[in-house]
């Protein structure tokens, strides 16, 4: 049990941080599946590394790219009108390249 509390609080943190962008920050977004479609990758990924193989890094990294990319899609979005927005693709992109470091740190430090 030890070993995985970093798994275990990553995927904590990533739920409780869908469940405040999809409820109690809709109003700054207005996506209903785009934020549950990043959560499930995010813990699948999590699941994967930090239960399973027991990575205390990665796991954490991916919690925290999830949080960070949607505050970096909030500050940079542009609004093109007519409900149509660029929040969504900087809020992937910034979580893929958060993803890859993730990978690229767990990597070279490892446990």
């Amino acid at each position: 049990m030890k070993k995985r509390i970093v798994g275990i609080i990553s995927l904590v943190v990533i739920l409780s941080a869908y469940i405040v962008f999809r409820y109690y920050l809709f109003h700054l977004h207005g996506m209903k599946e785009f934020p549950l479609y990043l959560c499930v990758i995010g813990a699948i990924l999590i699941v994967l590394t930090g239960l399973i193989k027991n990575d205390k890094i990665f796991p954490a990294i991916t919690s925290f790219g999830y949080i960070v990319s949607f505050f970096a899609g909030i500050l940079f979005e542009y609004d093109y009108g007519e409900g149509l927005n660029s929040m969504w693709i900087i809020w992937l992109i910034c979580f893929v390249v958060t993803v890859i470091i993730g990978i690229i740190i767990q990597k070279k430090i490892g446990n």
